[in-house]
């Protein structure tokens, strides 16, 4: 009997923390968008274009390293075709850092459609406590293309 509470415990214990930490998150996380629903979200916002979904889009993006105006962010996602197409392909998240890998797709000038995959980079902003998308590649290793900061 004794040994069968014993492992009532254990496996309770075991539930508890596996719910903390699934995914590399932290209780810092817990009811946090997740970064691949941000990019979702990011995208979502570029391809409907006009200025209240591309201000919505610009408070998505990361300050931490460099802020860029509202009118600067709005000139370089203008040149983002209208017809791209934005799927996620996985996620890894370590601590206050996570990478979403994207595939995206667009029409090329050749005919059919482009198709390529990407590396996001998001920083978990404390003070919103919400997922930023490192727009400015600042947390980029400039050689390797890797997370300067190491995942």
């Amino acid at each position: 009997m004794k040994n069968i509470l014993n492992f009532c415990v254990l496996m309770a214990i075991v539930f508890i923390f596996a719910g903390c930490s699934a995914n590399g998150n932290t209780a810092m996380t817990k009811g946090i968008e997740k970064p691949e629903e941000v990019v979702k979200k990011f995208y979502s916002y570029v391809a409907e274009g006009g200025p209240t979904t591309l201000r919505e889009a610009y408070k998505l993006i990361s300050t931490k390293h460099y802020k860029m105006n509202e009118e600067q962010f709005k000139g370089v996602v203008s040149n983002y075709s209208k017809d791209m197409k934005v799927n996620i392909i996985s996620s890894d998240i370590k601590k206050d850092l996570a990478v979403v890998t994207i595939e995206y797709s667009m029409p090329s000038a050749l005919g059919g459609s482009f198709t390529a995959q990407s590396d996001m980079h998001l920083e978990l902003d404390a003070a919103s406590k919400s997922w930023k998308i490192d727009f400015t590649g600042e947390t980029y290793d400039n050689e390797t293309g890797q997370t300067a900061t190491k995942l």
